[in-house]
């Protein structure tokens, strides 16, 4: 609930930047999809976002940048359209067991 909170005082504030953390977590997913579409159209009205998430696949419907971080080092970026969902996981999955 805080985020969501927050979210829509961002979002009545009109910030052009929004910073959130895991912002998906603990929603259902008919909520993650609203999430979802709410970022999108905050991008078309050109509100930059950096989103900390686990939620690979949302990352990439939603991000036109990804970056794959481990203990606060940046492993790799790429952009969103340059990978396949599974491809995405692959790499995730490389990562983090290396």
């Amino acid at each position: 609930m805080r985020q969501k909170v927050g979210i829509a005082l961002a979002v009545a504030k009109e910030a052009k930047v929004l910073l959130l953390d895991e912002p998906t977590s603990g929603l259902d997913p008919q909520a993650s999809n609203e999430f979802s579409t709410l970022l999108l159209r905050l991008q078309e009205q050109g509100v930059a976002t950096l989103m900390a998430t686990h939620d690979l696949f949302r990352a990439k419907d939603t991000g036109t940048h990804i970056g794959i971080m481990r203990q606060g080092h940046l492993l790799e970026s790429f952009p969103a359209t340059d990978v396949s969902y599974e491809d995405l996981e692959q790499l995730y999955l490389q990562h983090m067991h290396a």
